[in-house]
């Protein structure tokens, strides 16, 4: 019992990772294209909600999971898919082609991501939103070690 109680959280990661990398493939080709009289400007919506997503989900399940493995999971995931993704197959198919957008959704999401799984896999403080009370000196908060 206490094996699965600790694998849970770390295939759940990997599950995450997977199910991102899988969606964020396809959907971060999305742009809106807003035409000027003699320009244009891209935006490039559908990378920026997947990165938003993505390291919202790191973040979320390092936090729920108190654990940096289950982070890097699915910073593992997202890369494996991704990367399987953006490989030619046999029928020269590919989901995420080599355009800028697509190099920035690559290099975005590892550096991100990996940035997003580094990060402390708790809050330092578990009463951050209760201040101090000088009154009583036995609530003051310790320092924690690091």
């Amino acid at each position: 019992m206490a094996v699965v109680r600790k694998a849970a959280p770390l295939l759940g990661g990997l599950g995450v990772g997977l199910l991102i990398g899988l969606l964020g493939a396809f959907v971060q080709a999305h742009r809106s294209i807003l035409i000027f009289s003699d320009r244009y400007l891209v935006i490039p919506w559908g990378v920026l909600i997947v990165l938003g997503v993505l390291i919202a989900s790191i973040r979320g399940v390092a936090l729920a999971s108190s654990s940096r493995a289950a982070a890097w999971l699915v910073v593992a995931g997202w890369i494996t898919v991704t990367i399987f993704l953006a490989s030619e197959t046999a029928g020269g198919d590919i989901a995420v082609s080599s355009g800028a957008r697509q190099w920035a959704y690559l290099l975005g999401g590892a550096i991100l991501g990996s940035a997003a799984a580094t990060l402390p896999a708790r809050p330092l403080r578990s009463n951050w939103l209760d201040p101090p009370n000088s009154a009583n000196p036995s609530s003051e908060q310790e320092t924690p070690s690091v």
